[in-house]
């Protein structure tokens, strides 16, 4: 069975920090008392109607299983070639959600940094990573541990913005089955925005089914860069 990237964030996370109280260390600071200013602060955890696939999957957000961690990561995205030290990430909250398919998952992430420099740094180097993330898992002509037959690789930009994009990963086999890699699902969407020192991540993953309808990806790009900016 595969597990998805963001189930070991949260797994990785529960291993090594904080209680989960400690998750609200990250969260925004506290509103002002004033209406006016809570027109203007809000959170950066979306809701589960503001993922993609929101109408299929019926995502709803478990504020519950949120962890927070300062490493070591097992990973924290699928096409990762810098390591966590390298991006200077100081700190990871995941979250799950919840859905009507257990063999699809989906989950958010706040990754921590310094300083805005170090994440718009980071973000470039996320997206380097993606545009070669294709090449780098065929150059290996890797071989299904199922099927035993050649599996390929597809990566797709589904999205982009100024402060981040969204991408599409599909592995399959020589026969057009899912891909059963050791630590990559067969499907996934992953989606990145920057505001500050943060880098906000969202993540579904197809454990064992097609996620192929990536046409929510601009739209949750925006909320996610809405609720980043204003938290």
């Amino acid at each position: 069975m595969h597990t998805s990237i963001a189930s070991r964030i949260t797994a990785s996370a529960a291993a090594a920090a904080m209680a989960l109280g400690a998750a609200a260390a990250l969260a925004p600071a506290a509103q002002a008392a004033s209406p006016a200013a809570r027109t203007v602060h809000t959170s950066p955890w979306l809701a589960g109607g503001e993922l993609p696939l929101a109408s299929m999957f019926r995502w709803k957000a478990e504020p519950k299983t949120r962890q927070t961690s300062t490493g070591p990561w097992q990973a924290l995205y699928s096409c990762e070639f810098s390591s966590p030290d390298q991006l200077h990430v100081t700190s990871v909250t995941g979250m799950q959600f919840g859905g009507v398919n257990r063999h699809v998952q989906a989950s958010q992430a706040l990754f921590r940094f310094k300083d805005s420099a170090t994440a718009r740094k980071a973000l470039g180097a996320i997206e380097h990573d993606y545009a070669g993330c294709a090449k780098h898992l065929n150059s290996g002509h890797p071989i299904d541990i199922d099927s035993h037959k050649p599996d390929h690789w597809t990566l797709t930009r589904t999205a982009a913005r100024a402060d981040g994009a969204a991408y599409r990963l599909v592995g399959r086999d020589s026969a057009g089955k899912p891909a059963s890699a050791p630590s990559l699902p067969p499907d996934s969407q992953e989606l990145f925005v920057q505001h500050g020192a943060t880098i906000s991540m969202i993540g579904l993953y197809g454990l064992n089914g097609k996620i192929d309808n990536a046409s929510g990806a601009a739209s949750t790009l925006r909320t996610m860069s809405y609720r980043l900016s204003h938290a």
